[in-house]
């Protein structure tokens, strides 16, 4: 569906940073049918990605000495970057970007940024929009669906998430045994999830967010993603 405006502490966007931008827009571009424009230098070389005339994602450079690896950063919206920024260093995060206009000045900015990490380690960014609401259709194919965060202490992070954007978290039921999924609530609506990591991964995985883009077919897009 078109996204409307989003909501204070509703995911807004998702952007891929990678070490190998072309590869990856050609992956992404052939799995999802994604159209990608490569902004210039000004811009970082930022890659923005459509489905038709609809914004749905950003695929960047990995910057030059980045402490970062590869992978999807979920943004969520804010109504103040430097305010969130600020709620979460009192809420015991860290500021892994400094707040930062994107975009030029007055009408040409298209929003302000901030990168953070939880007190786990679960690293996401916020967004302030301006030119820029963030992506152009949500909860369709080959759209973010779904974001969630798998934490190496879940209640920790949602403690945390609570105190910055106010999500009302509540369980979900009929989760199998053993497994505690919590939805974060906004206006009454689920926006994110967040759960601990699974007892199965590597103790070197660290906390992360997970993003989730809808297929119509998800046998088939997983047999062409491995061919790929």
């Amino acid at each position: 569906m078109k996204a409307a405006p989003f909501a204070a502490g509703t995911p807004s966007w998702v952007d891929l940073m990678t070490v190998d931008q072309d590869a990856a827009i050609a992956f992404y571009c052939d799995l999802f049918g994604w159209q990608c424009m490569k902004s210039g230098p000004e811009m970082g070389n930022y890659g923005m990605c459509f489905q038709g005339d609809a914004p749905v994602a950003g695929i960047g450079p990995m910057p030059d000495g980045s402490p970062f690896p590869a992978a999807w950063t979920m943004y969520i919206s804010t109504d103040d970057a430097a305010a969130s920024a600020a709620a979460a260093v009192e809420a015991g995060g860290q500021i892994m970007a400094e707040v930062m206009d994107v975009g030029g000045a007055g009408d040409e900015l298209m929003g302000r940024m901030a990168i953070i990490m939880d007190p786990s380690g679960g690293v996401f960014g916020v967004w302030e929009p301006h030119g820029h609401k963030g992506s152009g259709i949500v909860n369709e194919p080959v759209s973010f669906v779904w974001n969630e965060l798998l934490s190496r202490d879940a209640k920790a992070s949602r403690d945390f998430l609570e105190a910055v954007f106010g999500y009302d978290w509540a369980p979900m039921e009929g989760t199998p045994d053993g497994m505690e999924y919590y939805t974060g609530k906004i206006n009454g609506g689920d926006v994110i999830g967040a759960m601990d990591i699974p007892e199965q991964f590597p103790a070197e995985v660290p906390s992360h967010w997970q993003t989730y883009f809808g297929v119509a077919d998800t046998d088939d897009t997983l047999a062409r993603a491995v061919a790929s």
